[in-house]
């Protein structure tokens, strides 16, 4: 279930658009597949990454409204913050292959 936060009186909430949510409930899915592989509560997770009960259980539901900043804090206290770093490598973008084309001539 994708939830939407309470926008400010002034302004309109944004739907998240259906493959961000999918997403969203994939990483959720898998951190709390994570977090039970180690045998931790979710009060426990958000102990030991410094973010709230409730940050964790959002993220778990796969709530849009998480700072990725705490993101990257549970996949420390997890051990798997390495694996963030492969998001967005130019290596896997095919942007940029084609740009290296385009400026170097095909292989």
């Amino acid at each position: 279930m994708i939830r939407l936060a309470s926008p400010p009186p002034n302004k309109k909430a944004r739907p998240v658009p259906v493959l961000v949510g999918s997403a969203l409930e994939r990483l959720g899915t898998r951190v709390t597949l994570a977090r039970k592989l180690r045998g931790l509560t979710q009060e426990e997770l958000g102990h030991l990454a410094d973010v709230s009960t409730s940050t964790v259980r959002s993220l778990e539901d796969g709530a849009d409204g998480i700072a990725l900043g705490n993101f990257l804090k549970v996949l420390l206290a997890l051990g798997l913050l390495s694996q963030a770093e492969t998001l967005l490598n130019p290596r896997d973008d095919p942007e940029t292959l084609a740009y290296a084309e385009r400026k170097l001539g095909p292989p």
